[in-house]
């Protein structure tokens, strides 16, 4: 793997947290030697020598799943799907080295030192992609649900097995359907959310699978707001397929896919938070974000001092200070309100600021970063006609 020299900024550091390796000044002194515990003092004396910006070496050596592991499970996801692709049915060994695959995967988990992961990013073809796309996913899967600490080892093994399997349904979907550049038509969308019925079709008859895999490979298109491909009540639904759909989410936003572009890091993590209480609930998206996005993106944070966001209570606010404790959890500034006039939604700016610590606010929660620049050029035209910052 590549060494890579990456630029970090120290105030997206964290007391009480270690960094995985050693950081160097601009002209290459080193600062820090590695798994050094921060405290507030200490970054505040690196600042005041060294400046803002440090840097470090990602040799990619870290990676809480070994390469070979990693290349195992890709071959044998490309095994699962070409044989349902030439069978049209998955055979019970199959499933059974599957199993096995993630058992290794799972087993990596709980004796590493979980501090970074690197995903198979590097893809050729559309089929590279299915088979990349099933061991990301996974291994995404497995992080977040030994993360959150509340399931067994044969839960998070079976939640990883679903994710691992998650879009096998697509081998009975035309590829000139998958392999299409451009935005899909009606009825073309209408097939492709055939591939969680699809794959829970191949994999229900096969004695003894887990309940976990078949509700994870059915569900993980179900949304918050209960407009997922089934409509079904978000609230009625286990979290195994909640936990699939979010780790689905960032590795297709961060992948190359035929009809756009890969998106950075920082991008995915922001869009993933976007979407709170419309595709996942605040609970499930906070989990996600301070316990796998720092195993993702451990060189930054994906919003900045001075960003705009939005608020549960329909204000607008101005980040001051990045979340210590929670990163969905910042001190802002909020300086106007929408309220509801008739038929139309009007913009109310305070008098004055308010300053929030959202760790101590119960009432109000981070809902969304702004990010579109044409909304961010017309509230800074506001703030600046009101002299307000």
């Amino acid at each position: 793997m590549v060494s890579r020299k990456i630029k970090i900024d120290l105030e997206y550091l964290r007391p009480n947290n270690s960094f995985i390796y050693p950081l160097y000044s601009k002209t290459g002194e080193k600062v820090l030697e590695s798994r050094v515990v921060l405290t507030a003092e200490k970054i505040a004396q690196i600042e005041e020598k060294h400046g803002r910006i440090l840097y470090y070496t990602d040799t990619g050596e870290r990676a809480v799943i070994p390469a070979y592991r990693m290349k195992i499970a890709y071959n044998k996801s490309r095994e699962i799907m070409e044989e349902i692709m030439s069978t049209e049915k998955l055979s019970r060994t199959s499933v059974r080295e599957a199993e096995k695959v993630v058992e290794e995967i799972v087993n990596d988990l709980t004796t590493t030192d979980i501090e970074a992961v690197e995903l198979l990013k590097d893809l050729k073809s559309h089929d590279e992609y299915l088979y990349n796309h099933s061991v990301n996913v996974g291994i995404l899967a497995a992080l977040f649900a030994k993360s959150r600490g509340n399931f067994t080892l044969d839960e998070i093994k079976y939640i990883t097995l679903g994710a691992y399997l998650h879009d096998i349904g697509s081998t009975r979907i035309d590829r000139q359907l998958l392999n299409k550049e451009g935005k899909l038509n009606i009825t073309e969308v209408q097939k492709m959310k055939r591939h969680p019925q699809l794959g829970y079709e191949i994999l229900k008859n096969i004695e003894r699978v887990s309940p976990i895999v078949l509700q994870s490979v059915l569900f993980h298109h179900e949304k918050f707001n209960n407009r997922g491909y089934y409509g079904l009540p978000y609230e009625n639904l286990p979290d195994f397929p909640k936990i699939v759909s979010i780790s689905d989410i960032y590795d297709a936003l961060t992948s190359k896919r035929p009809f756009r572009e890969a998106v950075s890091i920082e991008y995915a993590l922001k869009a993933i938070v976007n979407t709170i209480d419309v595709h996942f609930d605040y609970d499930i998206i906070s989990d996600f974000i301070n316990k796998v996005a720092p195993i993702l993106n451990h060189s930054q944070s994906f919003y900045a001092k001075n960003d705009f966001c939005e608020l549960n209570t329909q204000e607008l606010a101005m980040v001051r200070d990045l979340g210590q404790k929670d990163y969905l959890k910042p001190r802002v500034t909020v300086f106007c309100k929408f309220v509801r006039e008739g038929n139309r939604l009007a913009v109310n700016f305070y008098q004055k600021p308010v300053q929030v610590n959202l760790d101590e606010d119960t009432e109000r929660k981070l809902s969304k970063i702004i990010s579109n620049e044409a909304q961010i050029s017309a509230i800074k035209k506001k703030l600046e006609e009101r002299d307000f910052f």
